[in-house]
Formats: C-alpha cells, sequence, structure tokens
C-alpha cells in the first residue's frame, strides 16, 4: 500500500504485535520438524550408547553438548549443512573448554576457602560469550537458534569441571557429540541429496497456494515468509540460475503470490500496515551479501546488533552478580535466563513474552526434573531421557519457545550434573526459581530502561542506509544508461529486509512516534522496491522511469 493513497487526514496504521494469547500458548505450523528431531536425538544417543557401553560412565554424557551443533544444521541444504554443523560444533569445542578453564579453578578455590565472589569471573565470561555471540548471529542474520547453546554449553562446562575433570576432557566429549552431529546431520544425502530444497519449495508452493485461495493476513504472512525461505534454500544449495525444476516451480510460485497481491483490493487488506511488509514482487529475491559486509555493517552504535549485544552484557552481568550478592549458588542460571529474554533482538513486547515462557516453562522443566530424578535413571535409562528431551527441543524450539524451556531445563541441570543432582531435589528446585525469576526481572528491566530510544536510532540509520544505497544506484544508472552491478541491487535489498524489521521494532517499542515515520519510511521501501523489480527483468531503464523515481527520491530525503 503506497501511503500516498491513504486517505487525507487519516495517520497510518503501524504494525501491531500478535496477541499474547497467540505468542504465549500458540503453536504456528512450521512443517514436519519430526525427521530432523529424531537426527539431533540420534546426535547425542549414539555416541553416549557407544560411551556407557564401554565403561565411560555419566562423563560421557558430555556428548550432549557437542550435539547441540545439529539444531543449527536443520532446514539447510546439504550443499552447506555440512559447513553450518561443522563451525557450530567447532563452536561449542571451543566454548566447552573456555568454560571448564574459567570454572574448574574458580569452584576448587572456593571449595578451599576462596570468597563466592569470584564467581562474578564466571559470570563475566558468560556475559562476553551471549554478547559476541548474539552480535555475530543478528549482524549475519542466521536466525534460530541464535546465540542460546553457545551460551548452554558455555555455562554447563563451567559448571561440570567443578569436581575436578579436566578442561581438555570436557572439550574432547564435546567434540565427540560434535562429531555425531556432523555425521547424522548430512546422512541424508546418501539417499536423498535435494530432500531440503524439495521440502522448501514444497512449503512454499503451498503457502502461496492457501493465500491465492483465502487471501488473508495470516496466509500472506505466512506466503511471504516461506518464499523467502526456500529462496535462501535454493542460493544455500547452489542450484539458482541453473535451470533446475525446483528453480522454474519457485518462480512460478513468485508469480502467482506476486499477481495476488497485485488484484487483492481488500480495503481491510490494504490498510494492514505490514502489508509493505509482506510485498513480493515478480522477481526472486536476491542472495544475502558477503559475511563480511553483513558483520562490518553491524559494527555501528546504531544497529540492531550492537544494541541487543549492549543490553546482553549489561544484563548478564547485573543478572549473575545480584544472585552473587544474594548468595545464591548458581548466578550462572541466571544469566542464562537473562540471556534468553534477550538474545533475539530489541523488541520489548517480544522480548516480554520470552520472559513470560522463559519463568513458565522453567517451573513446568523442573516438575520435569523432580520426576527425573524419583525415577533416578542411570547409563543408558539416562541416555535415553536425554536424547527424549533433545527431540521435544528440537520440536517445539522455533514453535513455542514456552514449551521448549520445558524441555531444556531438565536436560541443561542434567547435563550440567552430569547425570546427578547437586544437593536435594527441593534446593535445587527452589535455586532454579529464584535464579530465572532474577534473571527474567533484570532482563526485563534492561529491556524498557537501557536505550529507550535505540529504535529510533535504528530505524533512522537503516533508512538513511537504503536512501544513501538509493542514491548511488540511480546515479549510476543515470551516468551509464544500464542496469548497476548485481552486487549493489543486493546490498540495497538486504537493507530494504533490515529497514522492514527496524520498522516492525519500532512500532512495537514506540507505535505513536512510529506512526509519525510511517508514510517516509513505507514510500522509501515502496521506492526501493520499485527500482529493483524494474532492474530485475536486464532491461536499459528508460528516461520516464529514471525521472519518475529521482522525483520520489528526492521527496523521500526531503520529508
Amino acid at each position: 500500500m503506497n501511503p500516498e493513497d491513504a486517505p487525507p487526514g487519516e495517520p497510518a496504521v503501524v504494525p501491531a504485535p500478535r496477541p499474547a494469547r497467540s505468542v504465549l500458548l500458540g503453536l504456528p505450523p512450521v512443517g514436519n520438524r519430526f525427521p530432523g528431531a529424531v537426527r539431533v536425538a540420534l546426535a547425542l544417543a549414539i555416541p553416549a550408547t557407544i560411551a556407557t557401553l564401554l565403561g565411560y560412565g555419566s562423563a560421557s554424557l558430555l556428548v550432549g553438548l557437542g550435539a547441540f551443533a545439529s539444531i543449527y544444521g536443520e532446514g539447510r541444504p546439504y550443499r552447506s549443512r555440512w559447513k553450518a554443523v561443522g563451525i557450530a560444533a567447532l563452536a561449542l569445542t571451543v566454548l566447552s573448554f573456555i568454560g571448564a578453564s574459567v570454572g574448574e579453578p574458580i569452584h576448587r578455590a572456593i571449595s578451599e576457602g576462596a570468597p563466592e565472589a569470584l564467581l562474578i569471573l564466571v559470570i563475566l565470561v558468560m556475559a562476553v560469550v551471549v554478547s559476541t555471540c548474539a552480535f555475530t548471529v543478528d549482524a549475519l542474520r542466521l536466525g534460530p537458534p541464535g546465540a542460546f547453546f553457545l551460551l548452554l554449553t558455555t555455562e554447563i562446562s563451567s559448571v561440570i569441571a567443578t569436581p575436578g575433570q579436566p578442561p581438555t576432557e570436557v572439550a574432547l566429549w564435546t567434540a565427540v557429540g560434535g562429531a555425531s552431529a556432523l555425521l547424522v546431520s548430512m546422512t541424508g544425502i546418501l539417499w536423498a541429496p535435494r530432500a531440503v530444497e524439495h521440502a522448501a519449495v514444497d512449503a512454499a508452493v503451498s503457502a502461496v497456494d492457501e493465500y491465492v485461495a483465502a487471501t488473508d493476513q495470516a496466509n500472506r504472512h505466512a506466503a511471504a515468509l516461506r518464499l523467502q525461505d526456500a529462496w535462501q534454500c535454493l542460493y544455500r544449495g547452489k542450484i539458482v540460475g541453473t535451470d533446475h525444476p525446483l528453480t522454474r516451480e519457485l518462480e512460478r510460485a513468485q508469480m502467482r503470490m506476486a499477481r495476488a497481491l497485485a488484484d487483492d483490493h481488500d480495503p481491510e487488506l490494504m490498510a494492514d500496515a505490514a502489508f509493505d511488509i509482506d510485498e513480493v514482487g515478480v522477481y526472486p529475491p536476491l542472495p544475502d551479501p558477503t559475511i563480511r559486509y553483513r558483520f562490518l555493517r553491524a559494527c555501528n552504535p546504531s544497529s540492531r546488533a550492537t544494541i541487543t549485544a549492549i543490553r546482553l552484557l549489561l544484563a548478564c552481568i547485573a543478572a549473575g552478580s545480584l544472585t552473587v550478592l544474594l548468595g545464591i549458588d548458581r548466578p550462572d542460571w541466571a544469566v542464562i535466563a537473562a540471556a534468553m529474554v534477550l538474545h533475539q533482538g530489541p523488541d520489548r513486547i517480544l522480548g516480554t513474552y520470552r520472559g513470560i515462557h522463559r519463568i513458565g516453562g522453567t517451573v513446568l522443566g523442573l516438575l520435569v526434573l523432580g520426576g527425573v530424578y524419583l525415577w533416578s535413571p542411570t547409563g543408558l535409562a539416562m541416555v535415553a531421557v536425554l536424547a527424549v528431551l533433545q527431540l521435544g527441543i528440537e520440536l517445539f524450539l522455533v514453535r513455542n519457545y514456552g514449551v521448549a524451556v520445558i524441555f531444556i531445563t531438565p536436560m541443561a541441570i542434567l547435563l550440567g550434573a552430569a547425570g546427578g543432582a547437586h544437593g536435594t531435589v527441593q534446593h535445587l528446585v527452589l535455586s532454579r526459581m529464584i535464579e530465572t525469576a532474577v534473571g527474567v526481572v533484570v532482563a526485563l528491566i534492561v529491556l524498557w530502561t537501557v536505550g529507550r530510544r535505540a529504535h529510533r536510532r535504528t530505524l533512522e540509520w537503516v533508512d538513511g542506509r537504503v536512501a544513501r544505497l538509493l542514491g548511488v544506484l540511480l546515479t549510476d544508472i543515470r551516468a551509464a544508461e544500464r542496469a548497476p552491478s548485481a552486487e549493489l541491487c543486493r546490498d540495497l535489498e538486504f537493507e530494504l529486509r533490515g529497514a522492514a524489521m527496524a520498522g516492525i521494532d519500532a512500532a512495537h517499542n514506540e507505535p505513536d512516534w512510529a506512526t509519525q515515520q510511517w508514510a517516509a519510511h513505507t514510500e522509501l521501501h515502496h521506492l526501493g522496491s520499485d527500482v529493483l523489480h524494474r532492474l530485475s527483468f536486464g532491461t536499459t531503464v528508460s528516461r520516464s522511469h529514471l525521472e519518475n523515481w529521482e522525483r520520489r527520491y528526492a521527496a523521500c530525503r526531503s520529508s
């Protein structure tokens, strides 16, 4: 919807957060995740079973730390999955060594009479790890599961080394789990090398068909998201531009979606502010820019990645330090709770929902843990418990975070205890609840008070990047009277997606201010999309089109 088409005198309508009930209790469809969940469970179960049968005892359960790597490969085609899982496995191994190297001497010193305040060193390491990882994940737009399992591995390894287990042994078991994750994640390539790409395209086609049949907001959001995901999957699979049948099928779905949007004149739908965000052209989206481009652009105090990292650093240090001052034995758990509220971005409403999810999921997860301790499984039975928990995490991680926490909580505590409880079950449950509450409360205070207007800076900064790229692009077209470089178009599309995300964050955090900016913001978005749409055909740009773009660009710059 062009903001100029809005009736005179009527304010713009900005995107509103999803209803609380939908976010907190809903289980949105995300396709069949069971095969991937089974792979994730097997990545832990296979090496842990072998190690247990060989007599290595509860220490072998630490392969679960490395098995987290398989989660980072799900949804990726096999051509790039090995790299994602391999990098994740390496990172988890390094972080397990760092966590154990810091935790073991500190816990040993405390057991010998040193002050509990030494635990702040563990807190500092965890805070730096999660803020650095979250910055990288956000800068590169890697998506779920984000930085959480990297932090969880650091935390667990810092605890498991308490009895004097050498850091190298912790890292070795983690590496075994990472190797298992890599092998299990790649087994499907033997009988269905393009299964992931087929699944992504099928999901996109089905979503487009549902939107064409019933043009409502929910179907439009789903179709736009599935199309974007499918194209990026094909790019990672290196089959875009090869006249592959999957590419042709996705192109047809893209055109059907674009025509349905163009023909849809429902006034209620067109008045939906998110319509601009779901805008789909007949041309396929471009691949992401290079890692270097994405990382360096985020190294700015106004970027979403920087703001997220700063809030994480402050909240994690504050939450952990407060639990030390209160004399609670596991400040690392408060750090975990704070990180889970903040690591996915600066949206205050969604962050608050995550805090509620964290507390509710932790309560139910501790009940599950209590049941496990009453059963007191050992050996292969404990391996089976951890595998089931791992399966549950993968099934629900992207559907409902609160449900996923029910599985994450006992998983983290069981791995941290290497199969046994620290103290009584009652003490463990009570202390974990207090630490979770402290972490969530501190995180919410930071979320709502630190950088209260940071979303304004982010939106203005990213819109400024869009405007500058558009200016360069239009100058190149006028000078050469031809389409500019593919890299410039790719970077512009990347920035447009960033501007859409920044617009949503601003609308959720401060709707009154966002309403004042929305017309100019969406007109800039439309201009960039129109230019990329025309250039996608690869034809010479007519003088009339160029002059129209330049007039609209000048209006955007002056607004």
